[in-house]
């Protein structure tokens, strides 16, 4: 009787270890769409990844997302120019529904050095990519497929419908606005409002009329120099007072 009963026990605790494995194994379904704060806009392409497991998806244009999962994931939601939030898997197996609704980012970067070696836009700048990277770094699919060649070892093969892909394009709208982004963060903490007031004593509706008239192109911004930008301001701010209807070339 004590084999047979030893048995048992043993191959129930083995039946039950096997089921507990099971669940945990078992995939989740985490579905659900990405909107702003208020919900009134949809974020496209937001970034959805699995901080466990690596896997990572964009939302589509419906701001709709799914993304494979198991219990006690974690996923990370992210969108350019908003801040990230992150979402636990609590499901054993099927579908789980979370919506998720993202905070604005503040846009404002104060002028000054904040360490030795970077300025306040480097480390931004540095920490969204940080935060972006697996998205970044994914290659993209050109039509002429270099990797692929035909059986005698020459030629190139097209690839249309890989480049064609809906991965495919929303990963490059997802690195156009990324670049987008940089450029517009990078001008927000060159021609900071607080940086033209200082130089102006413009404040409040004037500032912003004359940021509005004059606001140097990305191009000048990252060439000038800094005393020559105060002279290109103030200039401009002494015309502007003078008569606001009559402007004055970037380059004049």
């Amino acid at each position: 009787m004590k084999p047979i009963r030893l048995y048992l026990v043993t191959l129930l605790l083995t039946l039950t270890g096997r089921a507990a494995m099971a669940q945990t194994e078992t995939p989740v379904t985490l579905r659900g769409q990405v909107t702003s704060f208020d919900g009134k806009l949809v974020l496209y392409p937001a970034t959805i990844r699995n901080k466990n497991t690596g896997a990572r998806v964009f939302s589509d244009q419906g701001g709709y997302y799914r993304i494979s999962a198991r219990q006690g994931d974690e996923i990370v939601v992210s969108f350019i120019g908003y801040v990230s939030d992150s979402v636990k898997v609590i499901n054993l197996a099927g579908t789980q529904v979370a919506n998720i609704r993202l905070n604005a980012r503040e846009r404002f970067l104060p002028q000054v050095e904040v360490s030795g070696k970077w300025n306040a836009y480097q480390l931004d700048s540095l920490a969204r990519y940080e935060e972006f990277k697996p998205f970044l770094e994914a290659k993209e699919q050109t039509l002429v497929n270099t990797e692929k060649r035909s059986q005698g070892g020459f030629g190139l093969v097209l690839s249309p419908f890989t480049r064609g892909s809906r991965e495919q394009k929303d990963l490059r709208k997802f690195k156009k606005l990324y670049e987008e982004n940089e450029r517009q963060q990078f001008m927000d903490y060159r021609y900071s409002k607080s940086f033209v007031s200082t130089v102006t004593g413009l404040k409040g509706d004037s500032l912003m009329r004359f940021t509005q008239a004059y606001t140097p192109s990305y191009e000048m911004l990252r060439t000038i120099n800094q005393e020559d930008l105060i002279m290109w301001i103030s200039v401009r701010a002494k015309q502007w007072r003078q008569n606001p209807a009559v402007r004055i070339k970037e380059n004049d």
